[in-house]
């Protein structure tokens, strides 16, 4: 665990510095990331949760205010603290109207974190830290894994530094670029995703398929394959190519 709690501790880090980064450039939108613990997280302790270890350490040091990330595979991600994570759960596990259950909703599954409304989970069944994402609006859950662990979900919101020297020399992340060619087998699905991916409307994602190719995503193997996977689903005419750190950054 103190392993486990050390490579935490290191990305929560990288984290705040990304924030404090900028904050410096832009403080027009504040968002705060405290250097300091939470104490009160006794209702998740105590709870009907049973809750990762490695998940409840995170808790006590992910303090924010306002810190959403729409870096890399996300448009606007919001990871729950200890303070928001009760409110996380409203409209996928608990309706605050009727004040009831939702009883389609996976009855393990935690809600850590949404993009967009699309919701990242643990499922609390088995023990550890694996993340599960789904789309939502279609009707039902569909959820997949979407990263092994709790340390990977949170590697993939950060973007590297700009210069190749600053990352260690055993870096060994991939990264890839995808792009739309065509307009697909069905051309409305193709549209439809556009339009999710650049939270645009119907006829600004007409205008960008009508001139492609077209570039949808720059990031790092797993988005990749997340989206690839949405891609094949649709049947679109699109193409992949891994890219080296340094077109990433550029």
């Amino acid at each position: 665990m103190k392993e486990l709690q050390e490579k935490l501790d290191a990305v929560l880090e990288q984290m705040r510095s990304f924030i404090q980064g900028i904050q410096e450039r832009d403080s027009a939108y504040p968002m705060f990331f405290h250097n300091q613990i939470e104490e009160d997280i006794s209702q998740f302790v105590d709870s009907q949760w049973s809750l990762p270890t490695e998940y409840v350490y995170f808790l006590r040091r992910y303090v924010v205010e306002r810190v959403t990330w729409n870096t890399g595979d996300y448009i606007n991600l919001q990871i729950y603290g200890a303070r928001d994570l009760m409110r996380g759960q409203e409209g996928y596990h608990y309706n605050p109207v009727t004040e009831e259950v939702i009883l389609d909703w996976p009855h393990n599954y935690l809600v850590i974190a949404t993009d967009e409304g699309d919701p990242y989970c643990l499922d609390l069944s088995r023990g550890d830290t694996a993340i599960f994402s789904a789309l939502h609006g279609t009707g039902c859950w569909d959820f997949t894994m979407a990263y092994d662990n709790l340390i990977m979900f949170l590697e993939s919101v950060l973007i590297p530094p700009g210069l190749e020297e600053m990352l260690p020399e055993d870096n060994s992340t991939t990264y890839y670029e995808l792009t739309i060619t065509g307009d697909g087998e069905n051309k409305l699905k193709t549209l439809l995703l556009l339009k999710k991916i650049f939270s645009c409307d119907y006829s600004r994602a007409r205008e960008m398929l009508e001139q492609p190719p077209l570039l949808i995503y720059r990031g790092v193997e797993a988005g990749a394959l997340r989206l690839e996977d949405e891609l094949q689903h649709i049947r679109a005419n699109y193409q992949k190519k891994k890219i080296s750190l340094a077109e990433f950054i550029e």
